[in-house]
């Protein structure tokens, strides 16, 4: 009992002391994911988890939620303040982490073209709805109210008050009010980022654990968040830690920080540990790559041509007017801040948006390949365009053992799940002649070969391949894809994206979840001999240096605003 006291008074946040993480499950005698972690976090200090190996950071964070076994375990948990607290700790601490999708959509592939459409359906949920079901169908809890004693029912309708004052609040601070009443899948990646946050604080959790925050927003909404989740973390409602990349920039606020890498935490004050990162080179995530500058002289195959191209749900305008043309071998950096089009944009590319087909002469056009978009069968065009996108990584199907050499594969017709002998697809004509399967298969070795772990996992970059990294890779090819950690999943789609040699290639925040290895890794081979001269890439990102080619290169920047499009050289 008095040690119950003591923890109940105690000063820690976090206390590991000394101890190894493990995943559940794993045998005696396994390697520890961390080893001999040593953390302590006090009250009044403001950490940031900044990791740079696969799955390291994030399994620090989860390790504190009771998902990773730490051994020998801390005396009253890793989060003792929490100890004598009668409330579970599933509402205690949420963990928000973006790299990985939501739990409910486990499973089978879902359309996710058909956010385009959705406006037109009534009956899709609304972002009130999903975050705050209350303040949209208070008819639905009336009756508990009603039926409850007096103390009950006041006690309930305070609470239920008091939820809609902070909806109301966080909803405004973060710019998702204006959002409110649209249907939910009408989102943006980054709108939907930031209502995931508004939905765990309306919780009241004592600890917000929140792995990558920044990833996917605009720069407009990065000092907004920052600020609000320091105004929270000072008055200790709820206490936040942050996991960062390397890449990301560190907040002003920022007291303490713990670097994650290669099985080890090291923990101290910022200014120290801001030492540490620039002693693992953390700018060269962000430079390296081979220097393949590409020819300046333009290339006359127009791949897209947008004419006055407009989409709209009736009163609302989403793209208006845009004049775009992507010719073979530009590179292109599709700028906009969260909401502004951008994946609409890119659904239109794909012709996945219904309204793709209505961009018709004399009042506007969409060319893709030479030919209107109505000309051509939609896997037609999945085959020509490689797409790597958050849409895209939520909605794969993980309900079956697909292996990592089936995912890739199924780059070659832009399907979803392994068709024909060896998963290698069946062509546009529904059968592979003998020379398209072996180039095929050729080609599915070649590219995780260039991308596999070997790459990242410690092997020089370029170096060859000899017989022991070859069985390695083999073992990597065999291995389920949805055992994957989220980044390795991610640039397992980027091979996708990358096998059948697309004419043009669309990354959309193709870094997330990533490591910096992974994505020193992925530039390198994109400046190198991922991508022949002749495809055309657009990049999405809110970070220019995520970019991995330089103006030197020639690079160009379409830039959306509210729907309006502009061309940056």
């Amino acid at each position: 009992m008095v040690a119950r006291r003591w923890l109940a008074r105690s000063p820690f946040v976090v206390r590991i002391p000394n101890a190894n993480v493990y995943r559940f499950g794993d045998p005696d005698g396994a390697r520890p994911v961390l080893t001999a972690v040593d953390w302590t976090v006090r009250e009044g200090e403001s950490w940031a988890v900044v990791g740079s190996g696969v799955g390291e950071k994030t399994a620090l964070l989860e390790a504190l939620l009771g998902n990773m076994r730490i051994s020998p375990p801390p005396p009253g948990g890793p989060l003792p303040s929490l100890s004598l607290k009668p409330r579970p700790i599933n509402d205690a601490v949420f963990l928000v982490s973006f790299a990985q999708r939501p739990r409910a959509s486990v499973g089978a592939f879902y359309d996710y073209t058909a956010r385009y459409g959705a406006v037109r359906d009534e009956d899709r949920v609304t972002l009130r709805q999903s975050m705050f079901p209350e303040a949209s169908d208070r008819d639905s809890i009336m009756p508990f109210i009603v039926d409850s004693s007096c103390h009950q029912r006041q006690d309930m309708s305070s609470k239920v008050e008091e939820r809609a004052r902070r909806f109301d609040e966080l909803t405004d601070k973060l710019g998702l009010k204006h959002l409110l009443d649209l249907p939910l899948v009408t989102l943006s990646n980054g709108q939907t980022r930031r209502a995931r946050i508004v939905k765990a604080l309306i919780e009241q959790p004592d600890i917000l654990l929140l792995d990558e925050p920044l990833t996917g927003l605009d720069f407009k909404t990065r000092p907004a968040l920052l600020s609000l989740l320091h105004s929270f973390h000072a008055s200790n409602n709820p206490r936040v830690i942050m996991g960062l990349r390397l890449q990301d920039p560190i907040p002003e606020w920022i007291t303490h920080m713990a670097l994650v890498h290669d099985g080890q935490v090291e923990t101290g004050e910022r200014t120290s540990m801001l030492e540490k990162l620039n002693s693992h080179n953390r700018g060269a995530v962000l430079t390296a790559g081979a220097a393949r500058t590409r020819s300046s002289s333009p290339n006359t195959v127009i791949l897209v041509d947008m004419q006055n191209v407009n989409v709209r749900y009736h009163e609302r305008h989403v793209l208006r007017d845009i004049n775009w043309s992507i010719r073979a071998g530009d590179r292109w950096h599709l700028q906009g801040a969260n909401g502004s089009g951008k994946t609409t944009l890119l659904s239109v590319l794909t012709g996945d948006h219904p309204q793709s087909y209505t961009q018709r002469a004399p009042k506007a056009a969409l060319m893709l390949f030479g030919a209107p978009r109505r000309t051509h069968a939609t896997p037609h065009l999945r085959a020509r365009i490689g797409v790597v996108s958050p849409e895209l990584y939520n909605a794969w199907p993980r309900g079956r053992d697909m292996t990592v050499w089936e995912a890739v594969a199924t780059g070659f017709d832009g399907g979803f799940v392994p068709l024909g002998p060896r998963g290698l697809g069946v062509g546009l004509q529904g059968e592979l002649s003998e020379s398209e399967r072996t180039w095929r298969a050729d080609r599915v070795w070649e590219v995780i070969r260039g991308l596999g772990p070997h790459t990242w996992g410690g092997a020089e970059q370029g170096a060859e391949v000899d017989a022991g990294e070859v069985e390695s890779v083999k073992g990597f090819a065999e291995r389920p894809f949805a055992a994957l950690p989220a980044g390795v999943q991610s640039i397992v789609l980027l091979m996708r994206a990358l096998v059948g040699r697309p004419s043009l290639v669309l990354l959309d925040e193709v870094w997330s979840g990533m490591d910096d290895r992974m994505i020193q890794a992925a530039r390198a081979y994109l400046r190198g001999d991922g991508l022949r001269k002749e495809q055309a890439v657009v990049v999405v990102s809110h970070w220019e240096d995520e970019v991995p080619w330089g103006i030197e290169d020639g690079v160009k920047t379409f830039r959306l605003e509210e729907g309006e499009g502009t061309v940056l050289e």
